[in-house]
């Protein structure tokens, strides 16, 4: 499939995936399926674990330490390892994706192999920048949250216990619309960045220079990108609910049917949490490649429209990587010099001839 050579609107972008996707779907599913899967299983792994040792966890005092202890040391070794495993799987994915998307998109071959073979060739360069993503769309801005969470709530139980209930109210207002402005700027920084794995994999950019080429590029076409991603988070939500909801209601009308709604949402079973792990995985497998494809083609797009990308394409398809140089036309004669014009030649006067006077003329 040709690359375009125009600015596209929303609409043809999102046209234009759908029909790479749909001409390349073996390979865009056969690369997401492996880090789809390892996603499920390790963070199905965890959701089993803790819903098993919730109910050991007695409400009451004095609550069980062993039970609690578990609990607390599962989630060390999670956050520890399983995290940056998450992580490491998910970078060779995308950068796996974006080299397929790159290549199948200007009409050249690739397979599956070839896509994780450039994924690992280039690891530290894809794991640092989907760690940088991370750290400055999510952790920063959450730890900013955070203390700043912490010092409105000290304030407000402070002043509440003189000022009344209303400050109290107010406290609360005002963690609401803090929570709001980072959960915008969250989004922001992420928009400004989520050019840097097509960047990568195009230009061959480092981790930090991807990030400074996806800020320089996406200006000016944010917003686009965040109907975008709303547009697929909520196909995938809806998706997902279309699959998992007659699996879950076959479930409860047969095997689980003497437990009851609270039981189920709160102590789910094992085979349930199976089932829906399941449609996760495939979720994920046929959703994730549908980011990469798009912002590939928005990289492509902003590139047109601010650089002429266009007419780069239009060259390598004509098997140029230079403009062709000029051919050198051969020097000018130089003119010979002018020479003086020569002076006119001088008749020589002639005498003219005298005639004797005729007889019987006066003299």
């Amino acid at each position: 499939m040709a690359a375009s050579t125009r600015p596209l609107t929303l609409g043809e972008i999102l046209d234009r995936t759908v029909l790479l996707y749909r001409r390349n779907f073996l390979l865009f599913a056969g690369i997401s399926f492996l880090p789809s899967a390892i996603y499920v299983l390790v963070s199905g792994v965890a959701s089993i674990y803790f819903s098993s040792q919730m109910p050991l966890v007695p409400q009451a005092a004095p609550p069980n330490m062993q039970a609690m202890l578990a609990l607390g040391l599962f989630a060390v070794v999670f956050l520890l390892v399983g995290l940056p495993l998450l992580l490491i799987v998910l970078a060779v994915a995308l950068s796996a994706l974006n080299y397929a998307a790159f290549q199948r998109n200007r009409g050249d071959s690739t397979t599956v192999r070839a896509a994780y073979a450039y994924g690992f060739r280039h690891f530290w360069r894809h794991v640092g920048i989907l760690f940088l993503q991370f750290l400055f769309a999510g952790v920063l801005p959450g730890a900013i949250f955070a203390v700043a969470l912490f010092v409105l709530t000290m304030l407000t139980a402070l002043i509440a216990t003189t000022a009344g209930k209303a400050f109290a109210v107010l406290g609360g207002l005002l963690i609401v619309v803090l929570g709001i402005a980072v959960f915008v700027v969250c989004v922001w920084i992420w928009l400004r960045f989520c050019l840097a794995y097509p960047a990568s994999a195009t230009e061959e950019k480092k981790a930090w220079a991807s990030l400074q080429r996806s800020a320089q590029l996406s200006k000016g076409s944010r917003g686009r990108i965040f109907v975008m991603y709303l547009m697929v988070a909520i196909m995938t939500v809806v998706a997902y609910y279309v699959l998992t909801l007659p699996v879950d209601i076959a479930l409860k009308l047969t095997i689980y049917k003497s437990m009851d709604a609270g039981a189920i949402l709160t102590r789910p079973p094992i085979l349930l949490q199976v089932v829906n792990l399941f449609v996760n995985c495939l979720e994920r497998t046929f959703v994730l490649p549908i980011y990469s494809i798009a912002l590939l083609l928005f990289y492509n797009d902003q590139r047109t429209r601010q650089e002429g990308y266009d007419i780069e394409l239009l060259m390598a398809n004509a098997g140029w990587s230079q403009l062709p140089a000029a051919q050198a036309m051969p020097p000018a004669p130089e003119p010979a010099p002018a020479l003086d014009p020569a002076p006119p030649e001088i008749a020589p006067l002639q005498a003219e001839p005298v005639h004797p006077a005729s007889e019987g003329t006066d003299a």
